[in-house]
């Protein structure tokens, strides 16, 4: 009698969060540094930011950084947001450092007015 075949195996996506430190709160600020480890496999990684309570003057905006160097995130990110109502998001996708290469510093600094922040996510996509 033949064993049935494994089945396979489907990794869920993968949360760095615990690579990050909060390294500034004031008011309505938070920094984030996060290590981003050179990738073999799955290369996009995403930073996302939270808020509750959004209305109509709403304001938030994520500033990243690799490296010391301003970092451009990846088409479809959604870096600002103005008049959003309810719970909201902002995130940033990019690319991890290719196999061989050193771990980078990712740093980002959210900032935000007339919400609530409720929580961060960063991770491979």
């Amino acid at each position: 009698m033949a064993l049935p075949a494994p089945a396979a195996e489907v990794t869920p996506p993968l949360s760095a969060k615990s690579a990050c430190s909060e390294t500034s709160r004031l008011n309505d600020r938070r920094e984030f540094a996060c290590i981003v480890e050179p990738a073999g496999g799955a290369r996009l990684l995403r930073f996302e930011a939270r808020f509750t309570g959004g209305h109509d003057d709403t304001s938030a905006s994520i500033e990243p950084v690799l490296d010391e160097q301003p970092l451009q995130c990846n088409a479809g990110s959604k870096t600002r947001l103005f008049g959003e109502d309810g719970d909201v998001s902002l995130h940033c996708d990019f690319s991890a450092p290719p196999p061989g290469s050193q771990p980078a510093v990712f740093k980002v600094l959210v900032k935000w007015n007339h919400a609530e922040y409720a929580d961060f996510d960063f991770g491979r996509r």
